[in-house]
Protein backbone atom coordinates (compact mmCIF):
# COMPACT_ATOMS: atom_id res chain seq x y z
CA UNK A 1 0.00 0.00 0.00
CA UNK A 2 2.62 2.06 0.84
CA UNK A 3 4.17 2.10 -2.64
CA UNK A 4 1.15 3.07 -3.95
CA UNK A 5 0.78 6.35 -1.88
CA UNK A 6 3.82 7.45 -3.10
CA UNK A 7 3.28 7.08 -6.21
CA UNK A 8 0.11 8.87 -5.98
CA UNK A 9 2.18 11.95 -4.81
CA UNK A 10 4.58 11.54 -7.37
CA UNK A 11 1.96 11.08 -10.14
CA UNK A 12 0.10 14.45 -8.53
CA UNK A 13 3.98 16.29 -8.14
CA UNK A 14 4.17 15.23 -12.07
CA UNK A 15 0.88 16.41 -13.29
CA UNK A 16 0.68 19.47 -11.33
CA UNK A 17 4.44 20.46 -13.13
CA UNK A 18 3.19 18.98 -16.47
CA UNK A 19 -0.16 21.49 -16.09
CA UNK A 20 2.34 24.43 -15.33
CA UNK A 21 4.30 23.40 -18.50
CA UNK A 22 1.40 23.05 -20.91
CA UNK A 23 0.48 27.21 -19.19
CA UNK A 24 3.43 28.31 -19.67
CA UNK A 25 3.83 27.25 -23.47
CA UNK A 26 0.14 27.98 -24.36
CA UNK A 27 0.92 31.84 -23.49
CA UNK A 28 3.94 32.13 -25.33
CA UNK A 29 2.04 31.04 -28.21
CA UNK A 30 -0.24 33.41 -27.91
CA UNK A 31 2.62 36.17 -28.33
CA UNK A 32 3.62 34.63 -31.28
CA UNK A 33 0.41 34.24 -32.41
CA UNK A 34 -0.31 37.63 -32.37
CA UNK A 35 2.91 38.63 -34.13
CA UNK A 36 2.54 35.99 -36.84
CA UNK A 37 2.48 37.81 -40.04
CA UNK A 38 -0.66 36.87 -42.51
CA UNK A 39 -1.25 38.61 -45.92
CA UNK A 40 -3.84 40.56 -44.64
CA UNK A 41 -1.72 43.06 -43.16
CA UNK A 42 0.35 43.72 -46.69
CA UNK A 43 -1.61 46.53 -48.24
CA UNK A 44 0.21 47.82 -51.28
CA UNK A 45 -0.77 50.93 -52.93
CA UNK A 46 -1.05 51.67 -56.93
CA UNK A 47 -0.34 55.45 -56.32
CA UNK A 48 1.10 57.91 -53.95
CA UNK A 49 -2.85 59.08 -53.74
CA UNK A 50 -3.97 55.60 -52.85
CA UNK A 51 -1.21 55.52 -49.98
CA UNK A 52 -2.47 58.74 -48.61
CA UNK A 53 -5.94 57.78 -47.96
CA UNK A 54 -5.06 54.09 -46.62
CA UNK A 55 -3.66 53.00 -42.65
CA UNK A 56 -0.46 52.15 -43.74
CA UNK A 57 2.06 51.78 -41.18
CA UNK A 58 5.50 54.02 -41.08
CA UNK A 59 8.92 53.20 -39.99
CA UNK A 60 10.69 56.04 -38.24
CA UNK A 61 13.97 55.53 -37.00
CA UNK A 62 15.50 57.90 -34.05
CA UNK A 63 18.52 58.51 -37.20
CA UNK A 64 19.25 57.07 -40.24
CA UNK A 65 23.35 57.94 -40.30
CA UNK A 66 25.84 57.04 -38.01
CA UNK A 67 29.62 58.25 -38.09
CA UNK A 68 32.19 56.13 -36.50
CA UNK A 69 34.72 58.60 -37.13
CA UNK A 70 38.45 57.47 -37.62
CA UNK A 71 38.78 54.00 -36.61
CA UNK A 72 42.16 51.38 -37.01
CA UNK A 73 41.68 48.76 -40.06
CA UNK A 74 40.65 45.26 -39.12
CA UNK A 75 38.50 47.03 -36.22
CA UNK A 76 34.57 45.71 -35.98
CA UNK A 77 32.09 48.23 -35.03
CA UNK A 78 28.42 47.29 -33.98
CA UNK A 79 25.40 49.96 -33.88
CA UNK A 80 21.85 49.70 -33.37
CA UNK A 81 19.91 51.34 -35.27
CA UNK A 82 16.12 52.35 -33.69
CA UNK A 83 13.16 52.50 -34.85
CA UNK A 84 8.92 52.96 -34.08
CA UNK A 85 6.17 52.21 -36.18
CA UNK A 86 4.80 55.30 -36.06
CA UNK A 87 1.74 54.66 -38.23
CA UNK A 88 -1.84 52.87 -38.20
CA UNK A 89 -0.99 49.52 -38.93
CA UNK A 90 0.84 46.36 -38.13
CA UNK A 91 4.68 47.25 -39.75
CA UNK A 92 6.95 44.16 -41.31
CA UNK A 93 10.03 44.12 -41.98
CA UNK A 94 10.95 41.80 -44.60
CA UNK A 95 14.42 42.10 -45.75
CA UNK A 96 17.36 44.21 -43.95
CA UNK A 97 20.87 43.24 -46.00
CA UNK A 98 23.76 45.35 -46.31
CA UNK A 99 25.51 46.79 -49.58
CA UNK A 100 28.20 44.74 -49.50
CA UNK A 101 29.95 41.90 -47.39
CA UNK A 102 31.27 44.14 -44.86
CA UNK A 103 28.29 45.39 -43.18
CA UNK A 104 26.07 42.63 -41.93
CA UNK A 105 22.65 42.90 -40.60
CA UNK A 106 22.77 40.72 -37.31
CA UNK A 107 19.09 41.25 -36.05
CA UNK A 108 15.75 42.80 -36.51
CA UNK A 109 11.62 42.00 -35.47
CA UNK A 110 10.95 39.00 -37.35
CA UNK A 111 7.19 39.50 -37.11
CA UNK A 112 4.26 42.45 -36.62
CA UNK A 113 5.37 45.31 -35.00
CA UNK A 114 2.60 47.16 -33.78
CA UNK A 115 1.47 50.68 -34.30
CA UNK A 116 3.47 52.50 -31.51
CA UNK A 117 6.15 50.03 -30.85
CA UNK A 118 9.87 50.15 -31.36
CA UNK A 119 12.47 48.12 -32.70
CA UNK A 120 15.76 47.98 -33.25
CA UNK A 121 18.36 46.51 -35.66
CA UNK A 122 21.95 45.80 -35.21
CA UNK A 123 24.54 45.70 -37.69
CA UNK A 124 27.92 45.28 -37.81
CA UNK A 125 30.27 46.63 -39.89
CA UNK A 126 33.94 45.23 -40.57
CA UNK A 127 36.66 47.43 -41.47
CA UNK A 128 39.34 44.50 -42.36
CA UNK A 129 41.17 45.18 -45.94
CA UNK A 130 39.22 48.51 -46.56
CA UNK A 131 41.13 51.79 -46.26
CA UNK A 132 39.98 55.52 -46.41
CA UNK A 133 36.80 57.30 -46.36
CA UNK A 134 33.90 54.82 -46.64
CA UNK A 135 29.65 54.67 -47.43
CA UNK A 136 28.10 51.77 -46.57
CA UNK A 137 23.77 51.56 -46.66
CA UNK A 138 21.64 48.99 -45.03
CA UNK A 139 18.46 48.41 -47.39
CA UNK A 140 15.45 48.21 -44.73
CA UNK A 141 12.29 46.50 -46.87
CA UNK A 142 9.08 46.77 -45.20
CA UNK A 143 5.47 47.17 -45.92
CA UNK A 144 5.53 50.72 -46.12
CA UNK A 145 5.33 53.45 -48.38
CA UNK A 146 8.37 54.11 -49.44
CA UNK A 147 8.86 50.58 -49.44
CA UNK A 148 12.64 50.91 -48.83
CA UNK A 149 14.41 52.61 -46.36
CA UNK A 150 18.34 53.01 -46.43
CA UNK A 151 20.59 53.58 -43.67
CA UNK A 152 24.05 55.25 -43.60
CA UNK A 153 27.45 54.04 -41.97
CA UNK A 154 30.13 56.72 -42.24
CA UNK A 155 33.62 55.68 -41.62
CA UNK A 156 37.16 56.89 -41.90
CA UNK A 157 39.54 53.79 -42.24
CA UNK A 158 43.56 54.26 -40.97
CA UNK A 159 45.82 51.79 -41.93
CA UNK A 160 48.11 51.27 -38.72
CA UNK A 161 51.92 52.44 -39.37
CA UNK A 162 53.36 48.94 -39.30
CA UNK A 163 50.85 47.44 -41.94
CA UNK A 164 51.76 50.10 -44.76
CA UNK A 165 53.25 48.74 -47.96
CA UNK A 166 55.34 50.91 -50.11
Amino acid sequence: MEPLKKLGVDLSRNLLLLSVLIAVLASCQNDSERRKVDSDIIQIPSSEEEAADMDLPKIEFEETEFSTGKIVQGEIVNYTYKFENTGDSPLVISSVQGSCGCTIPRSWPKGKIFPGESGEIDVEFNSDNKFGEITVSISVIANTVPSLTQLIINTNIVVPDNMKTD
